[in-house]
């Protein structure tokens, strides 16, 4: 599906003040503007409203697969290599209230709740004609997710915020922060109103479904319940997590499926059921994947013809630099050393962290684990130049190392981020992209949701079966037992599956206590984010410039940060 976006354009006509000489009357002056456009008269059908809802999707897609945080830039899973430090999220020297990275993500979610808010106002218009009743019923709900959803990442990474259900009219300077419980509340308040009004399922691609709702009412249920020590939230975090996982709608794929069920990866041959799971045109519930719940959309055509937004950049930003290793690629190899061994043309923009690339597969823990097998996570690197004397054999670890020195480029390729395959070639692409939907919610995390909601509660093995649903899948040899099972055993089962899908920032912030900063210092990629992160923290600070900015109230700081 692709998805446009829509300008919507809001215009004030401005009153010449005339002062002529020799015009005396005042009623020349007082011009009656023909037409004047405000959010209660600019839309009259549907069809222009479901172009607003439309925008959010697409606005939310750019920014979750584009966002650094998002990805989980300076946290355990991810960072920056050595000779991008300058770009790395993770020196607290340089890090304070007014840097800008806080400010992107709390502003992005502000603009989505204001633009769900001037949707449900015109869907409420009196003037607005629908197709059917359900047809508004969706709209609405459409937009209410949005703004629940909006409000529990802010929760999540800020605490309370001011939680705003208006269209702003004038400009405000007072705005009250809610508490964290308050601000879970009305997102899990909202959630729970259009659960009623959202499809069991859809064929038009990355819209909102019911299951989506429910994973989110889990979330943030689960959330709440660590906020206030509230029993009865986790009780309702597993309500609505088994609502996903037992009500028939979703299943985790167990064989192997999609448009290349009867291939392997063409580079290091193999394949699975987890590397189907990321091919193009596997992505969608409608493609017979029957644990994806909600997908972002990605298209080629759309790439081509519009901003250049629907696409997935992962092979530039998360593969490595092959080409560094003498004797890989170079001006002799027609792919440049950027071809399909190389996972395309990567600028190692991120890398994983000692936990992702080596923690979490040790074999006394993962035996046997698909999701580490060579075709998911290629570690094997091979001399590619046909008149070198090595070619075709593995290049030593010694040479990898010495290449890797000062500069960290070198790290295996996730496939689950790449491919094999690169669309495009013949219309100007240079394997720096992929055109495939992503997940933005899969199984697995709804499962992992309600096994954290059962460890919470001391009900260690539902929380080990829940895990191992996951583990058998994978056909890792050693399960979860109740005695292995504790927030850190989930947060790391979390980075086994979810790598880069989850918002690893969320999750961790969520968590409360240390959990975020003794993860972050315990898996750090460079020494410096030990040495320069000497205060804890589990949120991340109110933007300075929110702060300044809401002069008429005061609006505190959360504890740890400074200007």
């Amino acid at each position: 599906m692709k998805i446009n976006n829509i300008k919507i354009q809001v215009f004030a006509l401005l009153m010449l003040l005339l002062t002529s000489v020799g015009c005396d009357d005042e009623e020349f002056l007082n011009e009656t503007p023909k037409t004047f456009y405000t959010t209660n008269n600019i839309f009259s059908s549907d069809t222009q409203i479901d172009q607003v809802i439309l925008t959010m999707y697409s606005r939310l897609r750019n920014f979750k697969l584009t966002n650094d945080q998002m990805h989980g830039i300076g946290t355990d899973v991810l960072d920056a290599p050595e000779f991008r430090v300058s770009n790395s999220f993770s020196d607290y020297s340089r890090i304070n209230a007014e840097s800008s990275n806080f400010k992107n993500v709390y502003d992005f979610y502000y603009k989505l709740i204001a633009t769900a808010n001037t949707a449900l106002s015109a869907a409420n218009g009196e003037d607005i004609s629908f197709e059917s009743e359900a047809k508004k019923a969706y709209i609405l709900a459409q937009a209410r997710f949005f703004r629940a959803y909006a409000h529990g990442m802010l929760a999540e990474l800020f605490g309370g915020v001011p939680i705003v259900t208006e269209v702003a009219t004038e400009p405000r300077f007072d705005y009250v922060r809610s508490t964290r419980e308050e601000t879970y509340q009305f997102a899990i308040d909202e959630l729970e109103a259009i659960l009623n009004d959202l499809p069991e399922t859809t064929i038009q691609g990355g819209r909102l479904v019911k299951g989506v709702a429910q994973n989110y009412l889990s979330e943030f249920h689960l959330a709440l319940g660590i906020e206030s020590s509230n029993e009865a939230a986790y009780d309702q975090a597993i309500k609505y997590a088994s609502d996903v996982i037992d009500g028939g709608t979703y299943a985790l794929m167990t064989e192997r499926f999609g448009a290349r069920m009867d291939e392997e990866n063409t580079v290091t041959g193999g394949a699975d059921v987890w590397w189907d799971l990321f091919r193009n045109g596997n992505i969608n519930y409608s493609d017979g994947n029957m644990e994806s719940i909600w997908t972002f959309q990605v298209d080629f055509d759309a790439f081509l013809q519009e901003d250049g937004q629907s696409v997935l950049n992962y092979p530039r930003y998360f593969a490595p630099v092959y080409r560094a290793i003498e004797g890989f690629g170079g001006d002799g190899d027609p792919g440049g050393g950027v071809g399909e061994d190389a996972g395309g043309r990567g600028v190692a923009f991120y890398a994983p962290t000692p936990l992702t690339e080596f923690a979490i597969w040790d074999e006394s823990i993962s035996a046997g684990d698909q999701r580490n097998a060579e075709h998911n996570i290629s570690r094997k690197i091979f001399y590619n130049q046909p008149a070198d004397p090595l070619f075709g054999t593995q290049v030593p670890q010694d040479v990898i190392d010495e290449t890797n020195e000062g500069s960290g480029w070198i790290f295996p390729i996730f496939y689950k981020l790449n491919t094999d395959k690169f669309d495009g070639l013949d219309q100007g692409e240079n394997r720096s992209n992929i055109f495939r939907d992503e997940y933005a919610i899969r199984l697995p995390e709804t499962i992992l949701l309600r096994a954290e909601a059962y460890h919470r509660k001391g009900e260690n093995q539902k929380a080990a079966d829940d895990i191992n649903l996951i583990r058998s899948r994978a056909q890792c040899e050693v399960l979860a037992t109740a005695g292995d099972v504790d927030i850190d055993y989930i947060l790391d089962e979390r980075a086994r599956e979810l790598y880069v899908e989850e918002s690893r920032w969320n999750t961790l912030l969520r968590m409360g206590g240390t959990v975020a900063t003794d993860r972050i210092k315990k898996y750090a990629l460079h020494p410096h984010v030990a040495l320069t992160l000497t205060f804890d923290y589990n949120l991340w600070p109110i933007p300075q410039s929110a702060i300044d900015r809401n002069k008429d109230v005061i609006m505190e700081q959360n504890p740890g940060w400074t200007r």
